[in-house]
């Protein structure tokens, strides 16, 4: 209703803006428009990359060249001397608005954008044979008619940017939603294995190179990719990060100096000992700041719910980019899964639907995301992985569900295959685009013949 209300205010102010403006001067800014949107294109981007900010969303080949024509056809459209229908031109802008909430561009610097876009406008105008009363009917109309586009996309971007808060803030709570007692014995049993094979190693005087840094262990992915999420802004978690960078510092710098000399590792064993106790007390703080409520999982597979998924791309997109490390996400689709409802009726294809989730939940890492992606989908966000590791996880998923039987009723099994497209992060700031080519390979794999895994192609 609202939206409605939003699209009756844009098309009366899109009218009375058009019919303000005589006919010819509004062929002339067409012309103007048409021959300069390729300068005013760059001028608007330039601009874009010059920030800090936003290069770290736009600076990618593709989208670098797509946004450019986008911006040109932008312009044309919206200085058109042949008027679409208003109503049009408003779902456009919206959906303008949409896209730069979900790539998370600051409005702020779009808003600076379009205020030189609005300048150079002006600038061509003025150069223009315009006597000085035409000058300003043309300056105004130009003018009206940015504001009316942006104030459109701006409604959109602040509706889709809330809509991805309250997601994200649903994702944290549930999160921290989960057996969180359950979760900390897991956590502190991670990193105690973790310090038993550096301590172990220590003892064997294995090659330094060849001991692991708790960063890149199981209870590390899960430090840097969930409970950062989990734990947002809490105290302890920036000390768990300081204390991990003191130990793997003493661990790797000082254990080469240590060598050969007979008191100083064991030494440096007690230090990292005492460091890793500090964790440990430090994470035990961590979890009793919260109270274990289970909420928020899918009812049938207890997997993650989808709303969640664009939390959890969007910071392992912001992660990727910041450390250079790739991901991955994994699209399953249980093959002729109606058939199985039409044979084994409904209950039967749940007790298959919860069989796959724990399959699938089974062949993953501690530091990866599971979601039930629709109704026989399931989706994997496989962190701090290439393309190549993706796809032998999503094949040695398929390959378990080929090789064993799954229950439809207390006396009966079947045989159960899944087709799964992979797609790896590509440095594209719109995760829709990730989903899609998960999407497009799976659709590959299905076309293919099914019970197989088939890698985007772009």
């Amino acid at each position: 209703m609202k939206k409605s209300k939003q699209s009756d205010e844009f098309v009366a102010e899109w009218q009375r803006v058009i019919q303000e403006a005589p006919s010819d001067l509004r062929q002339l800014i067409s012309a103007i428009v048409r021959q300069r949107a390729v300068e005013l294109s760059d001028i608007f981007y330039q601009h874009m990359l010059s920030d800090d900010e936003a290069r770290a969303f736009l600076d990618h080949q593709m989208v670098n060249t797509r946004l450019h024509a986008s911006m040109q056809r932008w312009l044309c459209e919206l200085f058109a001397f042949e008027q679409r229908d208003p109503d049009e031109i408003f779902k456009h802008q919206c959906h303008v608005g949409e896209v730069h909430a979900r790539i998370q561009v600051p409005l702020a610097l779009v808003m600076r954008g379009a205020r030189m876009l609005k300048h150079a406008i002006h600038g061509y105008l003025v150069e223009s044979a315009l006597e000085r009363d035409e000058l300003v009917k043309a300056a105004n109309f130009v003018t009206e008619t940015m504001e009316l586009a942006l104030d459109a996309m701006t409604d959109s971007f602040v509706i889709d940017m809330e809509k991805f808060v309250r997601a994200d803030e649903g994702y944290r709570m549930f999160a921290l939603g989960q057996n969180m007692l359950a979760e900390r014995e897991r956590q502190n049993a991670a990193l105690l294995e973790w310090a038993q094979k550096i301590l172990l190693g220590l003892l064997a005087e294995v090659d330094v190179q060849e001991l692991q840094g708790i960063r890149h262990s199981a209870f590390g992915m899960w430090l840097q990719h969930k409970a950062s999420i989990i734990f947002e802004s809490a105290p302890e978690l920036e000390q768990i990060h300081t204390r991990i960078q003191e130990v793997e510092k003493s661990m790797i710098e000082r254990l080469r100096a240590a060598r050969g000399e007979a008191q100083s590792p064991r030494v440096l064993m007690k230090e990292i000992e005492s460091g890793i106790n500090e964790i440990k007390f430090l994470l035990g703080g961590l979890f009793d700041r919260y109270i274990a409520v289970e909420s928020g999982r899918d009812a049938l597979t207890r997997l993650l719910n989808r709303r969640y998924l664009p939390s959890v791309l969007t910071r392992e997109m912001a992660l990727a980019r910041r450390t250079k490390v790739p991901f991955a996400v994994l699209l399953l689709d249980l093959d002729h899964f109606k058939k199985i409802n039409d044979e084994h009726g409904h209950t039967g294809g749940d007790l298959v639907l919860q069989q796959a989730a724990d399959l699938v939940t089974g062949g993953v890492r501690v530091g990866d995301f599971v979601f039930r992606y629709g109704g026989e989908e399931i989706m994997v966000v496989l962190v701090e992985i290439d393309k190549a590791q993706a796809f032998q996880v999503a094949e040695t998923i398929r390959e378990k569900f080929a090789s064993e039987q799954m229950r439809v009723s207390d006396t009966q099994k079947i045989r159960v295959t899944v087709s799964v497209g992979v797609a790896s992060y590509d440095g594209h700031p719109d995760f829709e685009t990730m989903i899609k080519d998960a999407d497009s390979a799976l659709y590959e794999a299905k076309a293919a013949g099914r019970n197989r895994c088939m890698l985007s192609t772009r």
